[in-house]
């Protein structure tokens, strides 16, 4: 027998072994998952064909040409009809009574997924993978492309099967995979915040503070003769204290921070009679006042 007739009878021997049949298709009582109800007569041409377990399908939509993978539940539904769930209704954009094909697969068992959920909602869940290792276990096989919805506390999520490995449809019963998430479609980058313009700020020059500075003797000048003064002494505000300019009026001087009057003398030397009157006035006045006049007395 030549190489090409084994080919045939192997090919022939594999079309004996696999399942294949059309029915048509209604919503089933269960709302999520990929598990269909069969009639009893699928499992019996499954035994049958020695097809083996577990028994996965390839789905087709006749009418659009879609195809999606899935597996069996129970074999209770009525001859020529498959009830599959609401929401595989909807991803295989099927309506009821329909033509469906069913082919008998074998699938690798899946090592990884890449899933993006529709809303960000499911990414703030507390333990978003224990979620779906729980909501899995309405699944049997998953397909690149297709959608999945999901019930956790009574809200629906939708993701997409964005890739699977080690190929476009997986075996996920009985096994470990590992998760990947893409970003949920909802997902808005961070805004950059505006740049508002700098408005250049005027800078305040500072305000020179006013010092006061120290005047000497800016009292009033008075006598100690009793006499009117006829002197007036100004003090420079931007001298030191001891530089002071006197402007004479006339030819009497005070001399400040003395106790002593001169006596003035005219234009000859002699002294004047005010001049005399004045110093015999300070004899007086130095008789009167004598210190330390008591008796002395020793500790001894």
């Amino acid at each position: 027998m030549e190489p090409s007739d084994l080919e045939a009878v192997a090919a022939a021997m594999r079309l004996d072994h696999s399942f294949q049949h059309t029915y048509r298709c209604s919503s089933s009582r269960f709302e999520f998952g990929n598990r269909i109800l069969m009639p009893l007569s699928a499992f019996d041409s499954l035994v049958d064909k020695g097809v083996e377990s577990p028994w996965l399908f390839e789905l087709c939509n006749l009418v659009t040409g879609k195809t999606s993978y899935c597996g069996v539940l129970e074999f209770t539904s009525d001859e020529g009809f498959v009830l599959l769930p609401r929401q595989m209704m909807e991803s295989m954009e099927l309506e009821e009574g329909e033509l469906v094909t069913l082919t008998s697969a074998s699938l690798d068992k899946g090592t990884f997924l890449k899933l993006q959920p529709h809303t960000k909602n499911f990414m703030q869940l507390s333990n978003p993978r224990a979620v779906l290792e729980i909501a899995f276990r309405d699944f049997c096989c998953l397909t690149t492309g297709d959608t999945i919805m999901i019930m956790y506390n009574n809200i629906k999520f939708y993701i997409d099967i964005v890739e699977t490995k080690p190929s476009l449809a997986v075996n996920i019963i009985d096994t470990d995979c590992e998760v990947d998430f893409a970003l949920p479609l909802d997902y808005e980058p961070p805004q950059e915040e505006q740049k508002k313009p700098k408005v250049l700020q005027k800078q305040k020059q500072p305000i020179e503070e006013v010092t006061v500075k120290f005047k000497a003797f800016n009292g009033i000048a008075r006598r100690l003769d009793g006499e009117p003064v006829t002197e007036h002494v100004a003090v420079d505000d931007d001298d030191s204290m001891m530089n002071a300019k006197r402007k004479p009026c006339g030819s009497n001087k005070v001399v400040l921070g003395s106790n002593v009057i001169q006596s003035q003398e005219d234009s000859t030397g002699e002294p004047s009679r005010k001049g005399r009157q004045e110093e015999t006035n300070m004899k007086k006045e130095e008789e009167k006042f004598q210190p330390f006049t008591g008796r002395s007395y020793r500790l001894t």
